[in-house]
């Protein structure tokens, strides 16, 4: 029995959807060996570590290859003129106390103060950086102001808490 013509086409149709869709889930779970992002990915009990140019897999090494997934852990920001409005709040966002700033969240923020006409002051570690980045220009360093257009902010989060670390009791 060999079947209807119509159901062969719908059986072939679906064996398509099936691996394209295993293949996009096999893409998005490489994603944090190329340095893209590790939210969403099959990463969450494994332990992976990810440096700059590093990781703590055995089999598949890997660089980053942007820090769109970044957090800075320390964020001192001074804008002058002082800011009004819109800009107050993205000032308020940006001096956030005891959160980390995604990378790109501030470079979204920095360049809509610097379209503003502020002068933008930015001190930043990342939990890579031994030493802090001291931009006394943000608004002309790309790293800080110079957002990707090709990614909305909306997808991730714009800051996460610090993470805690001591050996007392959570405060």
């Amino acid at each position: 029995m060999t079947g209807h013509p119509s159901d062969r086409a719908i059986r072939r149709r679906l064996g398509v959807v099936v691996v394209l869709l295993a293949l996009v889930q096999v893409a998005n779970n490489l994603l944090p060996y190329v340095g893209g992002r590790d939210d969403s990915c099959q990463t969450m009990f494994s332990g992976l570590d990810i440096g700059p140019e590093h990781n703590n897999h055995r089999l598949m090494p890997h660089r980053l290859m942007g820090d769109l997934w970044v957090y800075y852990l320390d964020l001192e920001v001074g804008i002058e003129p002082a800011p009004t409005g819109r800009a107050a709040d993205l000032a308020a966002w940006l001096r956030m106390p005891e959160v980390q700033h995604n990378a790109e969240a501030v470079r979204v923020a920095v360049r809509q103060l610097c379209d503003a006409g502020h002068r933008v002051q930015i001190r930043a570690r990342t939990r890579y950086d031994e030493t802090p980045l001291v931009r006394a220009d943000a608004c002309a360093d790309p790293r800080f102001s110079a957002p990707h257009s090709f990614i909305p902010v909306r997808l991730y989060d714009s800051h996460i808490p610090l993470p805690w670390v001591s050996s007392e009791e959570p405060p």
